[in-house]
């Protein structure tokens, strides 16, 4: 019986990007846990994550993507009314801001995002997407 030999060769250790799902809690916690239900929390969950998005792109970009959100908004809230739509826009562009503060040189993407009530807590899953 040939025994293997260890390899010995050194390794480079890759300094260790921190898990979406942690940031994102860090990023926008307080917010979600403000739902009072799973339906809710998944929703500012989309919302949070949809401003992280917007935030990473370049700043000419951001009203675009933005002014689309809110498009798409309106269109899924159709009773929303003018004062709901500019607290709706208010709040965004604030997020945009504190990712932009806290985080500004972390431009994964988030591609999807779930939150999943487990022992007590609330557990948060992100898909992300590294550009460039």
């Amino acid at each position: 019986m040939a025994r293997k030999k260890k390899d010995n060769r050194c390794r480079i250790d890759i300094p260790q990007t921190r898990k979406m799902s942690e940031v994102i809690s860090e990023f926008a916690g307080d917010l979600i846990r403000m739902g009072d239900s799973p339906g809710e929390k998944q929703s500012l969950l989309n919302a949070a994550c949809s401003a992280w998005s917007i935030a990473c792109n370049l700043p000419e970009l951001r009203k675009k993507n933005l002014d689309h959100y809110m498009r798409e908004y309106q269109r899924f809230n159709p009773g929303a009314d003018e004062q709901e739509l500019a607290g709706v826009r208010s709040n965004m562009e604030k997020l945009i801001q504190k990712k932009l503060e806290m985080f500004p040189t972390d431009l994964r993407q988030i591609v999807g995002a779930t939150i999943y009530p487990s022992g007590g807590k609330d557990r948060i899953e992100i898909v992300s997407a590294r550009v460039g």
